[in-house]
């Protein structure tokens, strides 16, 4: 970081002093730069590592404003926001992000869970009260495991597992699981489904559908989250295919796939369900009212030979 880009150690005597020149440095920033990456909530940010740094809450921040901080405080916290301006994400820094009221650890192995996958997870919730049949669930490309651990905890009936290609993300997926889940939630590192054993109810997905043209810009602008997460070919769809067509030889008859989209895939992610045989398509929006979870059923042949499979 440009030392004009940092607060002057004389401007450590009080936390609001710090505070002032922190969200200042991250506002300028932000304005230079014009992306997501960087700071688009300077103040709150500013709190937020400050926060870490002297192991505070907010609410003690705020009554502390006045305080003094040492030559070691001030220095933590610079270290912490020099890493923010670096383009960082705030939950990277921190360690956790907050998914349906639970926090989960995460850090650059795995994706940050954000709040449109969290109607990915209210998608599957409704499917399952809705078809009490529904007992076998599996969250394929788990990544950090909050689709899969949420789901455990938020129906206990269910019997859940959950795959990744990435031994590293596999192993914040068993961390958060013994520290939210221990023993509700069965982890095996697989290629999509290549090395599922048996037959589901439910598949889940949130895959990469990124461009590869999309992933470029993303690093370009200073993203920080690990594109094998987020790059799926050139239209965004290589995965999606591959995973659609593992998905109906591990499905059982007239059961559900429901996979996390970019808003603007819906017609090519139906044709890829048509293909394969999986009916009553259809699309849930996400906070910004863009097409995001696309839902489907496998269909039921007449000598389907995985009727009552395992």
């Amino acid at each position: 970081m440009a030392e004009t880009q940092r607060p002057a150690a004389a401007d450590c005597n009080s936390i609001r002093t710090l505070l002032a020149e922190a969200t200042a440095t991250l506002r300028r920033q932000a304005l230079e730069h014009g992306n997501q990456h960087f700071s688009d909530t300077p103040w709150l940010d500013a709190v937020v590592l400050l926060g870490i740094a002297l192991e505070l809450s907010r609410e003690q921040l705020f009554a502390r404003m006045e305080d003094p901080l040492s030559s070691e405080q001030c220095a933590a916290y610079l270290a912490l926001l020099r890493r923010r301006l670096n383009g960082e994400p705030i939950a990277y820094i921190r360690g956790s992000q907050e998914f349906f009221s639970r926090d989960f650890l995460v850090d650059s192995r795995v994706l940050i869970p954000r709040p449109d996958t969290e109607i990915l997870v209210e998608a599957v919730l409704a499917l399952v009260d809705r078809d009490p049949d529904i007992t076998r669930v599996h969250d394929c490309c788990t990544g950090s495991g909050c689709v899969a651990i949420t789901l455990a905890l938020e129906r206990p009936r269910l019997s859940v597992s959950a795959s990744d290609n990435s031994e590293s993300a596999l192993e914040v997926c068993r961390e958060n699981v013994r520290r939210l889940a221990p023993g509700r939630v069965t982890v095996f590192r697989s290629d999509l489904l290549a090395q599922a054993a048996g037959s589901y109810d439910l598949i889940v997905a949130n895959p990469p559908y990124l461009t590869d043209d999309e992933v470029k810009e993303i690093a370009a602008a200073g993203g920080k989250e690990p594109a094998m997460a987020l790059a799926a070919g050139a239209d965004g769809l290589d995965v999606i295919r591959r995973l659609v067509a593992h998905s109906v030889e591990h499905l059982r008859p007239s059961r559900y796939l429901v996979i996390e989209g970019a808003f603007d895939q819906r017609a090519s992610v139906f044709d890829v369900f048509h293909q394969h045989g999986l009916t009553d398509c259809s699309v849930i929006r996400d906070l910004s009212g863009r097409d995001r979870v696309y839902v489907s059923r496998r269909a039921v042949a007449a000598d389907d030979s995985n009727a009552g499979g395992v």
